[in-house]
């Protein structure tokens, strides 16, 4: 009986080590966002019953990402409520994203803030992507696509609320946008370019792990000041890499 036991404790053992290693292949070429390669491992872990790699796999399918495993809005829904169940922040987070901007995501009013509550949740749960996210949505306001209908007005002192939560929650974009506020003196910051510009730094080398995409796609403004303040402090080869990158997601004609 005991051989038993201990041969059913090993199966269970490989079968969670095996499920791991799957969601850290998926969560890995999920953030590089090379999809087609995390495609498979997410997948797997998902089906294994890895909550986080069913959030990624759902947020794939409303994004487009998935087109040859689903384009199902139901499934992408199911995936992201059964991680949800089982205490997801991420799923919360993720769901909330995906009905905000997927274009899987339905057009109206009130799908979108679901997505908006959502992220509101997760912000309050911890996340700083949630937090960063409703950053932008305040910011800027929000409309539906179809017929421009105004969903929330831009609301300034929401907006920093929701940066500055993002910055005490550790995230790459809200490090980053505070470091920008200082350096720049605005958003009722006083102007300090010695730690603005460490921030900001602070930021890029946070972001290195993912290529610093989120940075370079999330944080233009940021970018640039970075740039300058690297080039003022004797880091031009960084400034080079910081400016070729911010380019790359930010060509000449797209800039705001």
């Amino acid at each position: 009986m005991k051989k038993i036991l201990l041969a059913a404790v090993a199966v269970i053992m490989a079968m969670s080590a095996f499920a791991q290693t799957n969601a850290e292949l998926g969560k890995k070429w999920y953030e590089a966002e090379r999809y087609e390669k995390a495609l498979p491992y997410l997948i797997k872990a998902s089906d294994a019953g890895d909550a986080d790699s069913k959030a990624r796999l759902a947020a794939m399918i409303y994004t487009m990402n998935a087109m040859d495993y689903s384009m199902d809005r139901e499934q992408a829904n199911r995936l992201f409520d059964e991680a949800i169940e089982q205490g997801s922040v991420f799923a919360i987070e993720r769901k909330g994203f995906s009905l905000l901007f997927g274009p899987l995501g339905e057009d109206t009013p009130e799908a979108r803030m679901q997505g908006i509550n959502l992220l509101i949740e997760a912000s309050d749960k911890g996340s700083s992507d949630a937090s960063f996210n409703l950053f932008k949505v305040y910011r800027d306001g929000l409309v539906t696509y179809s017929d421009h209908e105004q969903i929330v007005a831009p609301d300034a002192d929401k907006s920093m609320e929701y940066i500055k939560r993002a910055y005490e929650q550790g995230g790459v974009e809200g490090k980053a946008w505070v470091g920008y506020f200082m350096y720049e003196g605005t958003n009722g910051y006083d102007k300090d370019t010695a730690q603005g510009g460490k921030l900001m730094e602070e930021a890029w080398d946070q972001d290195d792990p993912t290529g610093n995409r989120m940075f370079a796609g999330n944080c233009l403004e940021p970018g640039r000041d970075l740039v300058m303040y690297l080039n003022a402090n004797g880091k031009s080869s960084k400034a080079n890499k910081v400016e070729a990158l911010i380019n790359k997601y930010h060509p000449i004609g797209t800039q705001n």
